[in-house]
């Protein structure tokens, strides 16, 4: 007889529970030793202790236990992001953006591994891309990454937003950032999917074009470093440093 003491989990929910951490788990030292492409769902059974077919008790297929993975490594990004952002006030919106900027960094690149699968699996889903059109498809029915990876990108992007109210859209100087000629097309993708995808909020179009040149100059440096793709190989940490000042400089958002 299963005890269930005030209302909690089950002997047989919190049975379940355990038996599915071991299962992501084993997934995660498989991608350490091996990367993405080597975790075996047969491999994860041997060593969890069941059969290959009683793995499908708790997931569908690999697939589903790499979503749910992802899922988890965006949690502990988004963790340990928040974290680093709280160490500014909340009224601090430009400080708790570069916070932002640096912990991701700093995460990515101290989870090599895990950051590739985060941006390289599911195949057509893959975490840190925003590629839903918020106009044909409800936002609550997106598929479980681009939700973490919307949520990740919302923590700087509604920095922004509340930077822009908190100075009344006089916050940046855009003296030195020329808008290139754009068609209406452009315009509207940035204005209905990025501005409310990544930032999470409607802005005006140069603070939309702004933060998602910044977002996008931040993700590819980011991914170069974790692959070992930066042109510079001994002074990795001042070029990255180097990299984001003088996007901030662009940006107006440092002196």
């Amino acid at each position: 007889m299963t005890s269930n003491t005030a209302g909690g989990p089950s002997r047989r929910e919190r049975m379940r529970a355990e038996t599915i951490a071991e299962i992501k788990a084993s997934a995660r030292r498989q991608l350490l030793e091996q990367g993405p492409s080597g975790i075996s769902l047969r491999a994860i059974a041997r060593e969890v202790g069941v059969t290959p077919a009683a793995l499908y008790r708790y997931f569908d297929n690999l697939d589903a236990l790499l979503i749910q993975l992802v899922c988890d490594l965006y949690d502990e990004l988004i963790a340990a992001t928040r974290a680093a952002m709280d160490e500014a006030p909340p009224e601090a919106h430009l400080e708790r953006m570069k916070a932002w900027v640096w912990a991701f960094r700093a995460w990515s690149v101290g989870n090599r591994r895990e950051f590739e699968l985060m941006i390289s699996y599911p195949e057509g889903n893959s975490a840190m891309s925003i590629c839903a059109d918020p106009a044909a498809i409800d936002v609550e029915h997106l598929d479980p990454v681009i939700l973490k990876s919307m949520e990740h990108a919302q923590l700087c992007g509604r920095e922004l937003a509340a930077f822009y109210r908190q100075t009344e859209g006089e916050g940046f100087e855009f003296g030195s950032v020329s808008l290139p000629e754009m068609s209406e097309g452009l315009q509207q993708e940035l204005i209905e999917s990025c501005s409310l995808m990544i930032i999470g909020e409607r802005l005006p179009l140069s603070w939309v074009f702004a933060f998602t040149s910044a977002w996008v100059r931040v993700f590819g440096l980011v991914t170069m470093e974790a692959f070992g793709s930066l042109p510079v190989q001994h002074n990795i940490d001042e070029f990255y440093k180097a990299q984001i000042k003088s996007m901030l400089r662009d940006f107006g958002m440092e002196e």
